[in-house]
């Protein structure tokens, strides 16, 4: 028991202290973006790639989903269903990535309208997610829940849950944005915060259970910079068409 819970504490430290760097990273989007928004898109640091992969497909967003729709599972089920989840939300995250960047050059979309397009989904979201928590929370029903099925993994887990659109958009826009030779960069700094969100999964009902009141706040802060983000990615559209000073 004493190796278990100091287990939980080693991943609410590793979970806690990426949230606290991408809060508290030195990087200052906004005024750069202001200053040169083009120049910002190819030559955005890897750092700041991770903030942005960290809010819109982190692990935050994930832990009561999942916990709600493993409900009523043992360990060993709920791990296998995390672990599909996983692969599924890498498959489709990089195959979207990929698919997307070649559509956005043959349909001639610009970078500016799915930066818009990103920017207005997550704007929706993040504002939903901020406005539920005046709401009053659904109670997890007692009882055991039959044996998911096995599409469960791949919907609703790993799209939309793990793999959001916004996410999505947000990864073809950078992989888009960025030279040719630093896409590998771009899918590693991907495949990482997708790591981040298999062990959330894995000790998800620890972690609810244990910092459930700090994941609360967390979970409100979150949202509010979603929502600043997804102001920000409006805004830099504007300046890149050049409707914006």
């Amino acid at each position: 028991m004493i190796k278990i819970n100091q287990t939980i504490q080693s991943i609410l430290i590793f979970l806690l202290s990426a949230f606290a760097f991408v809060v508290f990273a030195e990087d200052r989007p906004t005024e750069l973006a202001l200053q040169h928004p083009q120049s910002k898109l190819s030559t955005m640091p890897i750092s700041q790639i991770f903030t942005y992969f960290f809010v819109m497909l982190g692990p935050i967003k994930i832990l009561a989903p999942f916990v709600k729709m493993s409900h009523g599972l043992d360990a060993t089920a709920a791990r296998i269903l995390a672990v599909k989840g996983f692969f599924f939300a890498c498959l489709a995250g990089v195959a979207a990535a990929t698919l997307g960047q070649n559509t956005l050059a043959k349909w001639g979309v610009g970078l500016p309208a799915l930066l818009i397009a990103a920017g207005l989904v997550l704007l929706l979201v993040a504002l939903r997610s901020v406005l539920s928590q005046y709401e009053q929370s659904p109670r997890i029903p007692s009882g055991d829940n039959p044996q998911p099925s096995k599409m469960l993994a791949l919907s609703p887990l790993a799209f939309p849950i793990i793999i959001t659109p916004y996410g999505i958009a947000a990864f073809i826009l950078i992989n888009a944005a960025v030279p040719a030779e630093q896409n590998i960069e771009i899918y590693k700094v991907f495949l990482e915060v997708m790591v981040l969100n298999l062990v959330a999964m894995l000790f998800a009902r620890p972690i609810i259970n244990y910092l459930s009141t700090v994941l609360t706040i967390l979970g409100a802060v979150l949202g509010v910079l979603q929502v600043a983000l997804a102001v920000q990615m409006i805004l830099l559209a504007f300046r890149m068409m050049g409707v914006l000073p």
